[in-house]
């Protein structure tokens, strides 16, 4: 017997789930280090003065992401200039229809870096941060819609077309970078320094829409004496349009939390865990979740 196949909302929630315990498992490996050699550090509160957090920062990063793209409109602009000008357009809004379903891209690992400013009062520290990563992030969506409507507007009394309208469209994007400035609150543990941080993010995209047009309609007179006569049926398309961008900008906002881990007096190591909304850029809607470990230079 064949299992069914876990919900889609289901399988995203594991993969997540995984990342977490990735970006924690490697936490908790860096960890092991500095715990084993505190005392050669002398940095464990209750026996040597505790990590300096404060001052500038600069590291290197990898880790992985992925992105949810709602399409949905994304096609309305492609459209909207092919039914230009229409009754149809006007009175039915065929570019508002969300033909296109939202999807997932495939995983990308990413690699960057970053650097910032702590300032520190007692246990707290405050600082901000410019983090980059070089991602890979894909994803399309391709769908098509049918439907029949009568549309009686603009049209002699007792007239009244049937319209039988398809519209079909197709839409990529690729995210090639991701830059996020933040500002960063933590509380020193020790050697760990949890964090949390939220702040504004740029993307950098590429992405293509196009759109497939086509409709028929005949005209049903109402029942009268004498008879009327129907209006001339119509017929349309299909006709295509499509657009395209490259190095386009994306902005939204990005929150998270992770763990920075001292190791010597001016080394340390972190993980984290990154969630960024970006803004609809020409109709699509994305967000990205990202697990990172990275390493860093205190100066």
């Amino acid at each position: 017997m064949i299992a069914p196949k876990r919900p889609l909302y289901a399988r995203r929630r594991m993969e997540r789930a995984r990342l977490m315990r990735w970006v924690l498992s490697a936490v908790v490996v860096l960890a092991l280090a500095p715990r084993a050699y505190a005392q050669d550090f002398g940095i464990l509160r209750g026996s040597q003065p505790t990590y300096h957090w404060g001052g500038f920062y600069g590291g290197a990063q990898l880790g992985y992401s992925t992105s949810d793209a709602n399409f949905g409109t994304a096609a309305a602009s492609n459209i909207a200039f092919i039914l230009r000008n229409t009754t149809i357009e006007a009175d039915e809004g065929l570019s508002q229809w969300a033909v296109l379903p939202p999807t997932r891209s495939t995983g990308s690992f990413d690699v960057g870096g970053f650097v910032g400013y702590n300032t520190e009062w007692e246990e707290i520290v405050l600082g901000m941060e410019l983090n980059y990563n070089r991602v890979s992030l894909k994803a399309s969506s391709a769908g098509s819609e049918e439907r029949g409507f009568v549309d009686s507007n603009n049209l002699p009394t007792g007239h009244h077309y049937f319209y039988d309208a398809t519209v079909s469209a197709q839409s990529s994007l690729q995210m090639t970078d991701i830059a996020t400035l933040r500002a960063r609150a933590g509380l020193e543990y020790g050697i760990f320094l949890p964090y949390g941080f939220a702040g504004f993010a740029v993307g950098r995209v590429n992405y293509s829409n196009s759109a497939t047009v086509k409709y028929t309609a005949q005209d049903f007179v109402d029942v009268q004496v004498p008879p009327l006569t129907p209006l001339p049926d119509l017929a349309f398309g299909p006709i295509s349009q499509s657009s395209s961008q490259d190095s386009a900008y994306a902005y939204g906002f990005a929150t998270g939390l992770g763990t920075d881990i001292s190791l010597t007096s001016n080394i340390f190591v972190r993980g984290e865990l990154e969630y960024i909304y970006f803004f609809p850029l020409n109709g699509i809607h994305v967000t990205v979740a990202s697990a990172r470990v990275g390493a860093g230079l205190k100066f």
